[in-house]
């Protein structure tokens, strides 16, 4: 029996599917979808209102040249069955945003009608599924701070169970979950001094070990023990490291600066690496062991 003929242009004609209809399958081609139907990730621990003018950036850019990569987002109904505790806040959108935070809120700041999508349907397996996905993204961005990352690692050690298992999915170490989430135990100034980026994280790495109430004035202790190091070094002057008030440490040689940065970072080659690690780009860290690996003689050259 032959088949009813289909004539092509009434196939070009013919209406996009509603976005009511939420395919039962992950999609890979992105897709349209208005913007005020995406809701934003409620457990996106990034904070966005502290990354406005990041934000005013991608939105000029959004208007001049489009949106450049589509947010992956997975149905409402999907979303709901593994976080239903979180209906209120998502509410009756179509669409509930995993990855791509800035650029709906960039979108909703250019005051664009539409929003590139991609359902990845697959993200709402599991509540560890989605939280991965959700820190993944945020622990690849640059700007993220140590703090924003730290909370990023809690959720997810929370639904994994173990830090070890968070790990895993991270591809970190587990020394390195276990680092972000001592910063957690830091006081709130501490913390806001370390995301403002006044201070560094390795000063404040084993504050943890500490009273809150105690941690920042050791830290202010520890800068003027710095800042009076540097100063006698500069003057030729003997460093608090070889000064002691019993008269034995005195005597012994005094610790070169690249031994007591050695001792900061742990003191082992393998505590030495792990730090490097967390403050290093891969790119900066494979330098750093090619130029360790060449003879001396090559080096001075």
């Amino acid at each position: 029996m032959a088949g009813k003929r289909v004539n092509l242009s009434d196939l070009a004609s013919e209406p996009a599917l509603p976005e009511a209809r939420v395919p039962a399958f992950a999609e890979s081609a992105p897709r349209v979808a208005r913007v005020q139907q995406v809701a934003a990730n409620p457990l996106n621990t990034r904070d966005l209102d502290a990354d406005h003018a990041r934000i005013e950036s991608i939105a000029e850019s959004m208007r001049m040249h489009g949106q450049l990569q589509p947010c992956a987002v997975v149905s409402r109904e999907s979303f709901l069955r593994i976080y239903p505790e979180h209906e209120a806040s998502v509410g009756l959108v179509k669409w509930v945003q995993v990855t791509g935070g800035r650029r709906r809120a960039a979108a909703l700041l250019a005051d664009l009608p539409t929003l590139d999508i991609v359902v990845k349907e697959n993200l709402a397996e599991s509540r560890g599924a989605w939280v991965s996905a959700t820190a993944a993204e945020n622990l690849d961005r640059e700007n993220l701070d140590p703090i924003e990352e730290a909370r990023a690692v809690q959720l997810l050690v929370q639904e994994c169970g173990t830090g070890k298992a968070a790990a895993e999915r991270l591809s970190r170490t587990p020394a390195w979950v276990t680092q972000r989430l001592n910063l957690l135990k830091l006081a709130p100034e501490l913390q806001a001094l370390l995301r403002s980026g006044e201070v560094p994280l390795r000063d404040v790495r084993d504050l943890h070990q500490m009273p809150p109430a105690v941690q920042l004035e050791e830290l202010r202790r520890r800068q003027q023990i710095l800042a009076a190091g540097e100063l006698t070094a500069v003057n030729g002057e003997a460093t608090p490291d070889a000064l002691s008030t019993s008269g034995e440490k005195g005597d012994r040689p005094r610790r070169s600066p690249v031994a007591a940065a050695i001792k900061r970072l742990g003191g082992t080659p393998d505590k030495v690496a792990e730090a490097l690690r967390a403050e290093m780009t891969q790119e900066d860290i494979q330098v750093l062991v090619e130029l360790l690996l060449q003879p001396s003689a090559t080096r001075k050259q």
